[in-house]
């Protein structure tokens, strides 16, 4: 970003630093790194309007894609198209590490939007929703 990488807190305790948004590629992809620690996951959900890239950095994490159970681990990178749906959690004793892509650009603005500036305040789970459903996000009933 042009005024260097922009930091928020996601639910859950999740750093999340964002590198590269709409105006830095054109709206070609945005890209994040985050810190998900131990015991975080996400439930099933879906985006309606990009894809997203997940390279793992440090840690395990488990993940369900399209019905599809895998564990990645440090080093490896899996491919989620849009629409479909995925689900991750940190199986690692300690907090992972993960690069995020996703392509077009425009899904940095829910994290800059739903995140909170410094890991005290937490957000406020009824706006992440919110915002979530505004920036396409479609969450599934678990299985």
């Amino acid at each position: 970003m042009a005024d260097g990488v922009r930091v928020v807190w996601m639910p859950g305790g999740v750093r999340t630093e964002v590198h590269l948004a709409d105006e830095d590629t054109g709206g070609a992809f945005c890209l994040l790194v985050d810190n998900p620690p131990a015991g975080w996951s996400l439930p099933p959900h879906r985006h309606a309007n990009e894809a997203e890239t997940i390279h793992i950095v440090a840690g395990r994490f488990a993940m369900e894609i399209d019905g599809r159970s895998i564990e990645l681990a440090a080093g490896e990178t899996v491919h989620i198209p849009r629409g479909v749906t995925h689900s991750g959690r940190n199986v690692s004793a300690d907090s992972g590490r993960r690069v995020l892509l996703f392509s077009p650009a425009g899904m940095e603005r829910f994290f800059l939007e739903a995140g909170q500036p410094n890991q005290r305040d937490q957000p406020d789970a009824a706006a992440v929703l919110d915002a979530a459903t505004r920036h396409g996000w479609e969450f599934m009933p678990s299985a």
